[in-house]
């Protein structure tokens, strides 16, 4: 029988700091946010080797008193909840008071700080979670915290961090999540011994967008403010046009805190319905004051997920506010120079028809004879009809109809049978054993991803030398994936170099996306790198590059196909692997046999 026993202190507060301490960032979390409940209106942050060497962070606050340093980095010792009922009315961003201890656990820490009622100030230094030493120093008023070697004696918890850069990437990303909300105290960012983000104190979170995000970005904002109910809402919301690839572009702040909420979340993405493509997510920034009784935050050890006392009204609210909002502007949204395009020539168009053409000839050689442009002339007695819903649906998986099986029909089934093109979107075509029905944008999709996977593992992707570069900006984070992943672009084609602290210039672009904008997608591959976390197989990471690329250089749903270009796309998926299915899974072709065209019309 197992014996019950109390464990270690040390032990307790490795496991509280395993709940709470997950990175780097984590603690530049707690020690942000204790700075702000001291007051701070000026806040520095310093990090070495992506915060595993040295954090640090120094602020102009109270400060702390020198005989309640040794309670400060005790554990559950707080100065900001007294009784249970403080726990439901929290005005402070900390108040567990288990962050010093849990970092002391597991780091060498040294807290120096002074009062204003104090002459001079005091240091105390702590190392797994022993006080190794107290001291009077002399120091300014308010509080310094140095964190170095973190993870010094928990190394199965230190070799999972990342590279420098990635964990930076991290760091950079609380450090806005806290300085976004606080515009009227001034922060600053340094990596070593270089400035990497000095943010004055300003009036509006707009500033603090446009630092963090860019102009692109802050100039395209629509400001949002409504006070029912007892929540109060002010923000700022992109126009539809900005959407994104990934879902943390969206910064929802609950009393000066950043949260996580599915109710938010969900308006949110009720009030873009039908402004943008359903697997898009818009830009929002987001500050919900609500009372405190109100809103339980004590529910997650990070205190990023929150439960409200009525989860309806949050969500009828922020969906108002941003409807109504909406309501009161144009979306329509504004061509910049860099985006706008002249319209194509006709021998532009043309030539770009050649080219479409030419690549459709690739896989497989052309076939001779021409085949009808159309299926019959007479008039059938009797009717089956499939409407477009009908058919988005069955190509987004499930259909009465057998979809294509992985087994390909032979070159010559297709080589002069007829081809009609439905709305622009959908190929029909005969077979010996019934009719296809293909939906072009997936098997052209699948065509160039089955083309990219077979070039990239003979070498690398060929790419265009851009002559002038493109300059796009984008969040340090972002910029810090793109770095690691750097050698990985290179044999995809994308090669790219640093212009200034938030800003890549693109230097070449793969030469499949010859005609796709470059700005935007950089942009999606950065938010689909970010959104990988730890870093995944290269394997994986090349399926996701590609499939952004097939996507993207595939004819799309709504353009128009010459009879050429429908016989070469069929032609083609008698070459290509997988051909019954996208790179996304969904299937490329329906499958209908003469045995499910007489039972439709009651033939049988």
């Amino acid at each position: 029988m197992a014996t019950i026993q109390p464990l270690p202190d040390l032990l307790v507060n490795k496991i509280a700091a395993g709940e709470v301490i997950e990175r780097p960032a984590s603690v530049v979390k707690e020690l942000l946010e204790n700075a702000l409940d001291a007051g701070a209106t000026r806040i520095s942050l310093t990090i070495e080797d992506g915060g595993k060497k040295l954090i640090r962070v120094t602020d102009n606050g109270s400060g702390i008193a020198a005989d309640q340093l040794d309670l400060a980095v005790m554990p559950h010792a707080t100065s900001k909840i007294s009784s249970e009922e403080d726990l439901f009315r929290i005005h402070t961003m900390g108040f567990r008071g288990e962050a010093l201890a849990s970092i002391g656990s597991v780091a060498h820490l040294n807290i120096k700080s002074r009062t204003s009622q104090a002459e001079e100030g005091a240091e105390i230094h702590v190392a797994g979670e022993e006080i190794q030493s107290r001291t009077a120093v002399g120091c300014p008023v308010g509080t310094t915290v140095e964190i170095r070697d973190l993870f010094f004696n928990v190394p199965a918890r230190r070799k999972f961090l990342r590279g420098a850069n990635t964990e930076f990437g991290h760091v950079q990303e609380q450090f806005a999540r806290v300085a976004l909300p606080n515009p009227q105290v001034e922060f600053e960012l340094c990596n070593g011994s270089r400035q990497v983000k000095h943010l004055p104190r300003c009036e509006d979170m707009r500033e603090r967008i446009s630092a963090f995000h860019g102009t692109e970005i802050a100039q395209d904002l629509i400001r949002i403010e409504r006070d029912e109910r007892g929540l109060r809402i002010v923000g700022y919301a992109a126009k539809p046009a900005q959407n994104r690839a990934s879902g943390k572009w969206q910064y929802v702040f609950l009393n000066g805190r950043y949260i996580r909420d599915r109710y938010v979340q969900h308006a949110v993405k009720e009030a873009y319905r039908g402004l943008m493509e359903h697997d898009r997510f818009p830009v929002v920034f987001l500050s919900l004051g609500i009372d405190p009784e109100q809103v339980d935050i004590n529910v997650h050890p990070t205190k990023i997920e929150v439960r409200w006392q009525d989860s309806n009204m949050i969500h009828s609210q922020v969906l108002s506010a941003l409807r109504e909002t909406f309501l009161q502007h144009d979306l329509t949204p504004a061509l910049s120079a860099r985006r706008a395009a002249a319209p194509l020539t006709s021998e532009q168009r043309l030539e770009e028809r050649q080219r479409i053409a030419d690549f459709f000839k690739q896989a497989t050689p052309a076939s001779a004879g021409d085949a009808p442009s159309r299926i019959g002339s007479e008039m059938p007695t009797q009717t089956a009809s499939v409407s477009m819903a009908d058919l988005a649906m069955r190509f987004q998986g499930g259909s009465d109809a057998e979809s294509a099986p992985a087994g390909r029909v032979i070159a010559a089934e297709t080589a002069r049978v007829p081809v009609l093109q439905l709305h622009r979107t959908y190929l029909v075509t005969e077979t010996d054993e019934g009719m296809l029905i293909i939906d072009q944008h997936a098997l052209h999709e699948r065509i160039i991803y089955d083309q990219l996977q077979r070039r990239i593992a003979s070498g690398t992707l060929e790419a265009q030398r851009l002559l002038i570069p493109e300059t796009i900006e984008m969040t340090s984070e972002h910029i810090s994936v793109l770095q690691d992943h750097r050698a990985l672009l290179q044999k995809l084609g994308i090669d790219f170099t640093l212009y200034g602290e938030t800003t890549v210039a693109v230097q070449s672009f793969p030469s499949v996306l010859h005609n796709s904008a470059i700005t935007p997608f950089v942009k999606d591959l950065a938010d689909r790198l970010a959104e990988k976390g730890n870093k995944p197989h290269t394997e994986v990471l090349i399926h996701e590059v590609l499939d952004m690329m097939a996507c993207k250089a595939a004819v799309k749903a709504g353009d128009p196909l010459t009879d050429e270009e429908m016989r070469g796309l069929i032609q083609q998926r008698d070459v290509v692997d997988k051909s019954s299915n996208c790179p996304h899974g969904r299937p490329t072709t329906l499958r209908f046999s003469l045995a499910d065209l007489e039972r439709q019309f009651k033939r049988t």
